[in-house]
């Protein structure tokens, strides 16, 4: 994750904590939040190279459909001492793909198939995407290229 991404994304943790306020679902795109080198962001708690894993099913769902993208909702912080990080356990798919095409896609290996995997029929307005200078965008939903939204959660 890129520096200006953890400051923004850690100030608005803070402050929905702060205020109680639990209905803003932050997305990274997969590439910021999966980098199997940074410390500061957990996967299923999975952290540095135990998010491979996570990465080579992403990629088998581009290589199905290369015009993809993927998202990690960010969950939540933890705080141990001076020692921060994110965490997340649901990706946010937007995809050509049917809904038993990515269930197939997810549930094919057998050590990381997760909770749960469905379409997200309504992207309200409390969805963003945070960029690489850590600024929000709303996001719209599809943009009528026949793609779909699909989530796909590890409890």
């Amino acid at each position: 994750m890129f520096p200006k991404q953890k400051e923004s994304i850690l100030k608005l943790l803070k402050s929905d904590q702060a205020n109680k306020n639990y209905v803003n679902n932050y997305l990274f795109p997969y590439q910021d939040f999966l980098d199997p080198v940074d410390y500061f962001t957990a996967f299923v708690c999975e952290n540095l190279e135990g998010k491979q894993n996570y990465i080579d099913l992403i990629k088998s769902l581009l290589h199905a459909d290369n015009t993809a993208q993927i998202f990690v909702q960010v969950y939540g912080f933890e705080q141990y001492g001076s020692e921060q990080f994110v965490y997340g356990e649901t990706l946010i798919i937007f995809s050509r793909l049917s809904l038993s095409e990515i269930k197939q896609i997810f549930n094919e290996p057998k050590d990381i198939f997760p909770s749960d995997i469905g379409e997200l029929s309504d992207l309200n307005e409390s969805y963003f995407i945070m960029d690489k200078e850590g600024i929000l965008s709303p996001v719209s939903g599809p943009s009528g290229n026949g793609q779909s939204v699909y989530y796909c959660w590890w409890d």
